[in-house]
């Protein structure tokens, strides 16, 4: 027989425990009444949704970036992107005297960085970089053997290290839609909330 010590600390400990599960129960209701629901959704709601915010580099600047869409499977699913085979379309030729929508990245093979970009929009309508586009033909970088890879932080850098032979640059037939938001210099715009979980 237990002692009516252990006894009374084991009723106390049970009572606990089952307060406990008790108050979760009450808990989960009604935190699943305030989860909002996408059926809820229509053209009046008011709502806003979370992207993982990337960085890469432009004009040795850090650039921070969405991935929306990719024209390539397998890049698509690792980047958690739309998978759409159509953005290959975007690399044809344009019209004569026409720009072109599509502009380069740079993602290295074998040297873990941030992106490069060779353009980035400017703060504000009447800045607005006419150079700049949210669509991407990704280039491949690669450090040749015998090199010290390091950190290129943008295009003019590229550009030298394969004028040095350092590195190997190589076209692919990847699309890829990734608006930047903003620079690091100039700070996020206004209207964007950002949720920082690893400062």
């Amino acid at each position: 027989m237990q002692p009516a010590t252990s006894r009374s600390h084991n009723w106390r400990k049970w009572i606990g425990i089952t307060a406990g599960i008790l108050a979760m129960a009450a808990w989960l209701p009604a935190a699943q009444a305030a989860k909002p629901s996408v059926e809820t959704l229509n053209e009046h709601s008011a709502a806003t949704v979370e992207l993982p915010l990337l960085s890469g580099w432009y004009d040795g600047d850090v650039a921070f970036y969405i991935t929306t869409d990719v024209s390539q499977e397998e890049m698509a699913r690792a980047a958690g992107a739309n998978y759409v085979p159509r953005l290959r379309h975007a690399l044809r030729p344009p019209e004569p005297g026409q720009p072109t929508a599509l502009d380069r990245v740079y993602k290295f093979t074998n040297f873990e960085q941030g992106s490069v970009f060779p353009s980035a929009p400017q703060p504000g309508i009447a800045d607005a970089d006419a150079d700049y586009t949210p669509f991407w033909v990704v280039y491949q970088v690669t450090w040749l053997p015998g090199t010290s890879p390091h950190l290129l932080r943008s295009e003019q850098e590229i550009a030298d290290a394969e004028q040095n032979k350092q590195i190997r640059i190589a076209a692919t037939d990847v699309v890829v839609n990734c608006p930047i938001l903003f620079l690091r210099k100039s700070g996020p715009p206004g209207n964007l909330k950002i949720h920082i979980t690893n400062p």
